[in-house]
């Protein structure tokens, strides 16, 4: 016959271990952001480096003037960046990776 006790709480795996605790201190959590304040971080972003990693195909698509002269991406001109490269992703491959991370924002 089997055996039919019944199981003791400390009958486990971690049965005389003793308790884990934190190493440090616990880290004070603040109140949480608003949407309000998620919103404006989010309008504060530098969409400026995107302008170096512009070629000249992306430039034309985008109505931009030719490479030598110098482009100023803000959040709408970002957008339109976005949506460039996402219909074109060999050409967003090729692009380092914090500019795709950029641009994915």
């Amino acid at each position: 016959m089997t055996d039919q006790r019944k199981p003791n709480p400390r009958d486990s795996r971690m049965a005389d271990q003793p308790v884990l605790r934190p190493v440090g201190p616990l880290p004070k959590v603040g109140p949480r952001p608003t949407f309000a304040e998620l919103a404006a971080q989010a309008d504060e972003r530098d969409y400026q480096p995107l302008a170096a990693h512009l070629d000249g195909d992306a430039r034309a698509a985008l109505g931009l003037p030719a490479a030598p002269q110098a482009v100023t991406v803000d959040r709408e001109l970002a957008g339109r960046v976005r949506d460039y490269y996402f219909e074109h992703p060999a050409k967003i491959a090729q692009l380092p990776d914090t500019i795709r991370d950029l641009i994915n924002l």
